[in-house]
C-alpha cells in the first residue's frame, strides 16, 4: 500500500486503472471532466492498457462502454448533472440486458455547477444499483467493489457510485492505495456469461421492440435481481475489509454512535462527514443522537432501517435532492421503510445543501437537536425544513 494526496477524480481514474478496465468513454462535463484526463495521461505513459473513445456526447458515451461491455470487456464511464440526464434512456437498456457497467457520478445540481444529489437521483427508475460515497478514499474503495459486485455472476448488473462534486472532486485528501498484486488477486478479470434471463425473454434482441409471451417477466426478473444484491454488497463489503483493511458498514448502511440513542440523523455522500462532526458535540452536549450514513439507496436497505428505527423516538433524514412537489427521495424512502413498525418514530424531512449551498456543523448540530425533540413530544411533525 502506499498514500497520495490526491483530489476525489483522481481517486476514482485510479481505481479504474488497478480494476484493469478495458474500454473507458466519456464527454466532458464539469465537475467529472479531469475523471477522463486522468485516465488519457494513464494510458499515454503505459499505466492502463485500455482504450478510451472520445465521443461528441454523453448518450454516445454510454452507448460505447454498453456495447464493449456486451462482448465482455470489463467498461467505465463517467458524467454529471446535465450529462446523466442525457444517458437516461440508454441506461435502461444496459439495466434490463444485465450488463455490468461501473458508472461515476460526479454530482452536479441541474439549476447549479455545484452539488446536489439530483442529477442521481433521478435515475432511481433505471434499474441500476447506486452506491454513494463520503470522501475520496471512498471514492477509490467504492470503485473497485462496484467492479466486484457488478460482475458477480449472481448480479451481473451495472453499478453507479456517486460522490460530491467540487467537495470531493477538486479537494485532496490523502488516499490509500492498494498495490496491483493485491487488486488482482481480489477483482480477477471479468468473465463473460452467456444471458442469465429467462428463457421467456429474448436476449438477442436488443436496441428494439422485443416481442415476448409475457413482457412483464422482464421488469419481474430485474427487479427480484436487485432487491437479491444486498447480500452480495453485503459479501463484497467484507471481503474488501478482509483484504485491504477498510470496509463501510455492512456495505448498505454505516452506524455512527448509534448505540442506545433516542433519535437519529441520516445523512448520504459527503454530507454524512459533517454529521459525524455534529453528532460528536451533540453527545458531547449531552444529546442522545446518532448517525446513520446511507451508503446503497439500491437496493434500499429497508430491514437494516427498520431495525435501528424500532429503538427510537425520531428519525431526521436530510436529503440533498428534491422531487419537486413531492419531496425528497431518501425521506420518502424511510417512511415507506418504517410504516409496518407498529410505533414507529416520527420521521422529519431536512432539505440541505441543494445547489451546493454550504452545510455547516452547526447547521446539522441543530438539525440533531430538533429531531431529538421530536422524539420527546407525541406531535405529528410533517413540516419540511430548509436548511
Amino acid at each position: 500500500m502506499s498514500f497520495e494526496v490526491m483530489v476525489g477524480n483522481k481517486a476514482t481514474a485510479t481505481a479504474v486503472k488497478l480494476a484493469r478496465v478495458n474500454v473507458a468513454s466519456a464527454f466532458p462535463v464539469t465537475p467529472q471532466t479531469t475523471i477522463t484526463e486522468y485516465l488519457s495521461d494513464m494510458i499515454a505513459n503505459g499505466e492502463l492498457d485500455a482504450e478510451l473513445v472520445n465521443v461528441e456526447g454523453e448518450l454516445s458515451s454510454h452507448v460505447v462502454v454498453q456495447a464493449a461491455s456486451r462482448v465482455g470487456a470489463r467498461t467505465f464511464v463517467c458524467t454529471s448533472g446535465p450529462g446523466q440526464l442525457y444517458m437516461h434512456h440508454p441506461m435502461h437498456q444496459t439495466s434490463s440486458d444485465r450488463l455490468p457497467v461501473v458508472m461515476a457520478t460526479v454530482h452536479r445540481g441541474n439549476k447549479s455547477m455545484q452539488p446536489d444529489h439530483t442529477d442521481l437521483m433521478s435515475q432511481l427508475w433505471t434499474g441500476w444499483i447506486q452506491l454513494y460515497v463520503e470522501h475520496n478514499q471512498e471514492a477509490l474503495d467504492t470503485c473497485l467493489m462496484a467492479y466486484k459486485i457488478a460482475e458477480d455472476e449472481r448480479v451481473r448488473l451495472p453499478v453507479v457510485f456517486g460522490y460530491d462534486g467540487y467537495v470531493l472532486s477538486y479537494t485532496a485528501e490523502p488516499v490509500e492505495i492498494p498495490q496491483q498484486e493485491d487488486v488482482d488477486e481480489w477483482l480477477p478479470p471479468n468473465r463473460p456469461m452467456p444471458s442469465i434471463l429467462p428463457d421467456e425473454v429474448d436476449s438477442n434482441s436488443f436496441g428494439m421492440n422485443i416481442r415476448e409471451n409475457d413482457p412483464q417477466m422482464r421488469w419481474k426478473v430485474h427487479h427480484e435481481a436487485i432487491l437479491d444484491t444486498k447480500d452480495i454488497i453485503t459479501e463484497v463489503n467484507e471481503s474488501f475489509g478482509k483484504k485491504f483493511g477498510r470496509n463501510y458498514g455492512n456495505g448498505l448502511i454505516e452506524e455512527y454512535k448509534t448505540d442506545g440513542v433516542e433519535a437519529f440523523i441520516v445523512a448520504m455522500g459527503s454530507l454524512a462527514g459533517t454529521a459525524r462532526a455534529a453528532v460528536d458535540r451533540l453527545q458531547n452536549d449531552g444529546n442522545s443522537v446518532g448517525l446513520l450514513k446511507l451508503k446503497c439507496f439500491v437496493p434500499f436497505p429497508t430491514e437494516e432501517i427498520q431495525k435501528l428505527a424500532a429503538n427510537v423516538g425520531a428519525i431526521g433524514m436530510i436529503d440533498r435532492n428534491v422531487c419537486l412537489g413531492h419531496g425528497g427521495a431518501a425521506y420518502t424512502q424511510i417512511r415507506n421503510a418504517i410504516y409496518d413498525i407498529k410505533d414507529r418514530p416520527s420521521v422529519l424531512e431536512f432539505f440541505a445543501g441543494m445547489g451546493g449551498k454550504e452545510v455547516r456543523v452547526d447547521d446539522i448540530y441543530n438539525i440533531g437537536l430538533k429531531t431529538l425533540n421530536a422524539a420527546k413530544d407525541d406531535k405529528v411533525h410533517t413540516a419540511e425544513v430548509w436548511v
